[in-house]
C-alpha cells in the first residue's frame, strides 16, 4: 500500500496542485511522530481530502469515510489501496475500529472529520462526535488540528491552518468512558476553533504574502556575517 500510495502521490501531486491550489499556515507544526497521529479537520467540500493528502508533508495518510461512499468494487478497491477506511456511521464495525487503530500503531496518519458530514450550512463548526477521541485515546496519538478556510472550488486558490497538538496527556492510559470521550473532543472542538480564528486573521491580514520575507531576511543576514568573519580570519592569517 505505501509504495502504491507514494506513486500515487507524487504521479498526481502537480495535477492537485493545479486544480486545488492552496496556502498553508503554520505548515512547520505539522510533524512526523514517533507513534501515530490523527489529523482532525472541518468538513466543507469532498476537496478537503486533496488537502490533507497532497498539502501536509509526511508519509502515508489513512482517511475515514462513510460507508456510503463505497460505490462500485473498483471504486471501493482503489480507494482501500489509497488508505480511505469506510466506517459504517450507525453501527460502527469492529474491523474498522481495528484497522483505524492498527493504523495509528503503524505511525501512520489518521484523517477524521470529526463534525462526521460535510457542512453545507456555513463555516462554522458543527457539533464533533466522539468516534476521534475514540481512536484518539486507544490508539495513544497525537491529535493535529487542521482546518480550511472556505469551501474549496476547482482552479481556485484556498487557505489552510495547522494548529497547535492537542494536549491528552491526562486522558491517555483512563477508562474511556461517555465522560472522558466528551472532555477530549471538547478540547478537539477549542483546538479547532482557535486554529480557524488564526487562520480567518491570517487571510485577512494577507500573511501568506509575507510569511517567507522573514526566513529570507535571516539567510542574507547570516551570510553577511560568514563573509565578515571571512574576511576578519584571512586579515588575521595574513598579519601572522
Amino acid at each position: 500500500m505505501r509504495a502504491w500510495y507514494w506513486f500515487l502521490k507524487i504521479i498526481l501531486f502537480p495535477i492537485a496542485c493545479i486544480l486545488c491550489p492552496c496556502k498553508i499556515m503554520n505548515k512547520y507544526k505539522y510533524k512526523k511522530y514517533a507513534r501515530g497521529q490523527i489529523v482532525i479537520s472541518n468538513h466543507l467540500s469532498w476537496m478537503d481530502i486533496i488537502y490533507v493528502y497532497f498539502g501536509l508533508p509526511g508519509g502515508l495518510k489513512r482517511a475515514l469515510s462513510k460507508k456510503e461512499n463505497e460505490g462500485n468494487k473498483f471504486q471501493k478497491w482503489f480507494m482501500s489501496t489509497i488508505g480511505v477506511i469506510f466506517v459504517d456511521r450507525d453501527k460502527p464495525e469492529l474491523s474498522s475500529m481495528r484497522k483505524c487503530i492498527n493504523a495509528l500503531n503503524n505511525g501512520d496518519t489518521l484523517a477524521i472529520c470529526p463534525e462526521g458530514t460535510r457542512n453545507k450550512v456555513n463555516r462554522e463548526l458543527q457539533p464533533l462526535h466522539s468516534g476521534a477521541a475514540l481512536f484518539a485515546l486507544k490508539g495513544n496519538a497525537q491529535v493535529i488540528p487542521y482546518v480550511v478556510h472556505h469551501k474549496g472550488k476547482l482552479f481556485r486558490r484556498n487557505y489552510l491552518a495547522v494548529g497547535d497538538p492537542v494536549d491528552l496527556s491526562d486522558l491517555y492510559g483512563k477508562r474511556t468512558d461517555e465522560a472522558t470521550l466528551q472532555e477530549a473532543t471538547e478540547r478537539f472542538r477549542i483546538a479547532m476553533q482557535k486554529t480557524l480564528d488564526e487562520l480567518d486573521e491570517w487571510v485577512e491580514n494577507r500573511g501568506y504574502k509575507h510569511k517567507n520575507k522573514q526566513p529570507k531576511k535571516e539567510n542574507r543576514a547570516l551570510k553577511r556575517e560568514y563573509k565578515v568573519a571571512k574576511r576578519t580570519y584571512a586579515k588575521s592569517t595574513r598579519s601572522k
